[in-house]
């Protein structure tokens, strides 16, 4: 529908102008070539659909037979994705997001430039990358052609850095200028120190984060429109004339998504800011260990710890203890059902609600309608799906012998890891030489202050040439790796080692099996215990089949749930929050679903202000 109401706008366009002394034929021309194209593909896409329908069961979205995938993916690279990435981007959204979207793709195509320039000086890098997202914001045809070889070939390092590019240190000034101010808004490590969790009149032992890398504290940015008493233990003392209000009975626990390999706190601080200010709760959003270098089960490890550390210390969050919803967008939507399940699995306290946004619930190489649409859908392609599942899933850790076993940490240990950076920073002090020392020794012990002045102006000038202009150039120039794959990528129709291609595909299914990395897998009795659930999908997205099934079992199970699904918006549309209306409106109706949830969960009876025994 939207591609024919599109169409039809064009042809009265070229009606209207076409006895115009400025109607530009050439450029309506290719317009119209472009839908011919963009039509063909829809009409494949068409019977792709069919195919997929005699292969399923009535009422499931999911395909049954695993093989069908591989059939999937000789199909799906056969796709011309030229129309979708250039005249034909973002035709399925509202006029704002297309606008956002246009941003998105100019970026990716000149960043993909720059990225493969390894040898660029910080002024030659600039240079270029002023003239190609000039060269790519007039030709749409070559950024469509551009990015369309880029997603084919695209590698997880390219991701990584791309998705990462609102982190950079300008970009991450922006929620400061635009965005609601707050009182607190701070960066907050929560402690290693032994924990227990209640369980059934017993004491759970939670185990610290041990998998693939060194265990180390969890970190998160703490959001709260008023200072709270307690809030002094994570954020440093309030100043003496601040004003502290007394704890609040709700709080949530937010999950950034990423993809699981990319993004923090910083990048979804956009829409944070705003949620604290009109939730008027403490907000928590945490930092978790991302793939591939920390794969599954690391970051839903570091989630478990530093939500057992919340319910064991609320009042240093600014938090009462009573009601806690967890919840997240994409990737940390996930997370967030994923750790419900983990605790109901062990028994012990649940968050009292769940939030997620378009949020993949089933990571299995399994076909649905919905997952047709990455092939139309320039933000997240079915290649940026897979690379990101593979990597989560760490199917080739098993290849180093170090990488995916434990590092065991002791008690007497902990102190050791609380200040470790701390330590360093110090260290790195001690042993940087300074002239000025050098010479007070020769000259008996007397301090030469020019050497002292100079070296101090050394060191914040290198100091702030390392954040500003270092650390983003190399990024922003790959660190000398390219941003294609190394041959073939594993779900290539023709991948260039068919039997290890093979047995990744084997091996990412087993992994994916488990319930904490596809909740929509997980057993009965797990989702039958599970806390009032709110989903948030979008019209024409690729996880929406996700969050249909989801809603439809938990339905099945008489759990509460809600599913509301937002047309014209985007993946990830909550970061263009400021940019468009129709994301703020969509920004609305989370916070109303989030106040849904806490309004229909009874306070905790349970005290968790009670010291627990160690």
């Amino acid at each position: 529908d939207r591609f024919i109401s599109n169409t039809l706008d064009l042809c009265r366009q070229i009606v209207e102008r076409r006895d115009s002394m400025f109607f530009r034929a050439g450029k309506f021309a290719k317009d119209v070539e472009v839908r011919v194209t963009a039509c063909k593909e829809i009409r494949k896409a068409g019977a792709m659909l069919v195919s997929m329908s005699d292969h399923a069961d009535d009422g499931v979205l999911f395909l049954r037979d695993k093989m069908d995938f591989k059939a999937l993916m000789r199909d799906y690279t056969s796709f011309d994705l030229r129309p979708f990435f250039g005249r034909l981007l973002g035709f399925t959204m509202c006029e704002s997001l297309q606008n956002c979207l246009s941003a998105v793709s100019i970026a990716m195509a000149t960043f993909s430039e720059q990225y493969n320039n390894e040898s660029s000086s910080y002024v030659a890098s600039l240079a270029a990358t002023l003239f190609n997202s000039t060269r790519y914001g007039v030709d749409v045809d070559e950024r469509a052609e551009r990015n369309a070889a880029l997603v084919r070939n695209v590698s997880v390092d390219f991701l990584k850095s791309f998705w990462t590019l609102n982190e950079l240190p300008v970009t991450k000034r922006i929620p400061g200028w635009i965005c609601p101010s707050l009182e607190i808004c701070e960066r907050v490590t929560l402690p290693l120190e032994p924990l227990k969790l209640n369980r059934e009149g017993e004491h759970l032992d939670v185990p610290y984060p041990s998998s693939h890398v060194p265990t180390q504290p969890v970190r998160g940015r703490l959001f709260s429109h008023v200072r709270r008493q307690g809030q002094d233990a994570l954020v440093g003392a309030a100043p003496a004339s601040a004003y502290e209000y007394p704890p609040t009975s709700t709080m949530f626990l937010h999950l950034h998504g990423g993809g699981f390999i990319a993004q923090s706190p910083d990048s979804h601080e956009i829409y944070l800011r705003q949620w604290a200010a009109d939730l008027e709760m403490p907000l928590l959003s945490l930092d978790y260990s991302l793939a591939p270098q920390a794969p599954f089960p690391r970051a839903l490890e570091e989630l478990f710890y530093a939500y057992a550390w919340i319910v064991n210390n609320p009042f240093a969050v600014g938090w009462s203890g009573e009601k806690i919803v967890v919840g997240g967008d994409s990737g940390g939507g996930n997370l967030s059902v994923a750790l419900a399940l983990k605790c109901l699995h062990l028994g012990v306290r649940p968050p009292d609600g769940l939030f997620a946004a378009y949020t993949p619930l089933n990571l299995q190489l399994t076909p649905s309608p919905s997952r047709l649409l990455c092939a139309m859908d320039s933000l997240i392609p079915l290649e940026f799906l897979l690379h990101c599942l593979h990597s989560y899933a760490g199917v080739d850790m098993e290849a180093s012998p170090d990488s995916g076993s434990p590092v065991k940490i002791s008690v007497e240990q902990l102190e050791q890891v609380k200040v470790v950076n701390d330590k360093n920073e110090h260290n790195e002090q001690e042993r940087r030489p300074s002239a000025g020392s050098a010479t007070s020794r020769e000259s008996g012990g007397q301090k030469d202050t020019l050497q002292e002045i100079s070296d101090a102006v050394y060191d914040t000038t290198s100091r702030l040439y390392q954040t500003h202009i270092a650390k983003p150039l190399e990024m922003f120039t790959g660190a000398n790796q390219a941003w294609q794959s190394r041959g073939r990528p594993w779900f290539s129709p023709q991948p260039s080692d068919p039997r290890r291609a093979e047995r990744t595909f084997a091996r990412i299914d087993a992994l994916a099996a488990s319930p904490f990395i596809s909740p929509l897998l997980a057993d009965d009795h797990l989702l039958s215990r599970l806390p009032p659930t709110y989903l948030l999908g979008l019209h024409l997205d690729p996880t929406l089949d996700d969050m249909v099934s989801f809603a439809r079992r938990l339905h099945k199970l008489r759990r509460p749930c809600e599913l509301v699904v937002l047309d014209q918006l985007p993946h990830g549309f909550l970061n263009f929050l400021p940019f468009s209306s129709e994301a703020a409106d969509g920004s609305k109706v989370c916070c109303d679903m989030l106040r849904d949830a806490f309004a229909f969960v009874p306070a905790n009876p349970i005290n968790p202000l009670e010291e627990v025994p160690l």
